[in-house]
């Protein structure tokens, strides 16, 4: 129906426009003839306008018909910009250390008696690891027990006469000394005794045992490995280039590809020493370990925050495109129709691009197809 109507208009259009032809062929050169000629191309100017206005009806009408023209379009996808943070990161590797993780020495050489823990246990800070043949320093400790007890005796009988003014002060002297010097031996035997029991100086695990009941302990080799987990953390090389842009309490995220695991977490501190070997600086991150999979020396990627804008364009950096002078440029939607825009970009990271000049993050970016258009290009866009 709509279709017939538009074939009637123009029809009428057509008899009018052959009217006028026949009118203009009849004109001669009057003042008559100038105004019948200006009226004819006044009514010329309303249905040029007219016909105009029905053409675009017209082709708008052919577009929602024609299948095989939209069939011949580029067909792509989109994605809504918007702002958002965007971060950078660099990595560098570290190593997982922690403070507690000691070799215990036995501090005397004899005859291991006992060892009294496994590996892999769990032991307090003071807890008996070994204890050590100490016979001799027990037998000169009753001894001297048996000297001190007789020698004490003695002190306060003198002490008792000396005041009454009884006997020469000389003995008096001498029993004291004697007493106070028993008294001192028997606590450095004490302090001997102590040292044939190994103890724990610190909680944590038995990681390994060295020596075996029997064997003869010696203060040059190392009987025990002592770790504590709880507390670790990575130390990492970094370059000096970096020193400007990384400080304490910067966000990092440390990796560990041996057991899939990623921490995010902080740098605690960096170093004041610059390494005039390879020119680089320490970090240090502490790391939560409750679940005990972190082990020393393990490797780790840790991850720095070198940049961070809160609100930033970011678009993927594969969109990018570049003319031959150097230009980089992307493609957004317009109505229909491709446009290129001109853009500059900052910092990438994970195939992600910050846009520092040429889109607002409130355009319509071609995403696949980008690179099969031009500008100006009518568009098809697929979901």
């Amino acid at each position: 129906m709509k279709t017939q109507i538009i074939q009637h208009k123009t029809m009428r259009r057509l008899v009018a426009l052959s009217l006028t032809t026949v009118l203009l062929a009849s004109c001669g050169g009057g003042e008559d003839d100038l105004a019948k000629l200006q009226e004819t191309r006044d009514s010329l100017k309303d249905v040029r306008s007219e016909i105009s206005d029905e053409i675009k009806d017209i082709e708008s009408r052919i577009g929602e018909l024609d299948t095989t023209k939209k069939e011949h379009l580029p067909q792509v996808t989109s994605m809504t910009l918007k702002v958002q943070p965007f971060e950078h990161f660099f990595t560098v590797q570290g190593v997982v250390e922690a403070d507690q993780n000691a070799l215990v020495y036995p501090e005397v050489n004899g005859r291991i008696t006992s060892i009294s823990v496994k590996e892999g246990e769990k032991v307090s800070a003071g807890q008996t690891l070994m204890t050590i043949d100490a016979k001799i320093v027990a037998n000169q400790i009753d001894e001297v027990k048996s000297r001190l007890s007789l020698a004490e005796i003695v002190y306060k009988k003198q002490e008792s006469l000396w005041k009454q003014e009884i006997g020469s002060e000389i003995q008096y002297l001498e029993a004291k000394n004697n007493y106070e010097s028993l008294r001192q031996n028997l606590e450095t035997l004490q302090a001997q005794l102590a040292m044939y029991t190994v103890k724990a100086p610190f909680n944590g695990i038995v990681d390994e045992i060295t020596p075996k009941v029997g064997e003869m302990a010696t203060a040059m080799m190392p009987a025990f490995r002592l770790v504590n987990m709880n507390d670790v953390y990575v130390k990492a090389d970094v370059a000096e280039a970096y020193l400007s842009k990384v400080k304490s309490g910067d966000s990092v995220v440390v990796a560990f590809p041996s057991i899939g695991t990623t921490i995010n977490t902080t740098i605690e501190r960096l170093g004041n020493y610059i390494n005039p070997n390879n020119r680089t600086f320490k970090a240090k991150v502490n790391l939560p370990n409750d679940q005990q999979v972190l082990k020393p020396n393990m490797l780790g990627e840790v991850s720095i925050r070198d940049y961070h804008a809160k609100n930033a364009v970011v678009i993927p950096s594969s969109l990018v495109q570049m003319t031959p002078t150097g230009q980089q440029f992307v493609y957004i939607i317009e109505g229909d129709m491709a446009k290129k825009v001109e853009i500059q970009t900052g910092m990438s990271y994970n195939d992600e691009i910050e846009v520092t000049e040429g889109l607002s993050g409130n355009e319509t970016l071609i995403n696949k197809g980008a690179r099969s258009v031009k500008d100006g290009d009518a568009v098809e866009v697929k979901s």
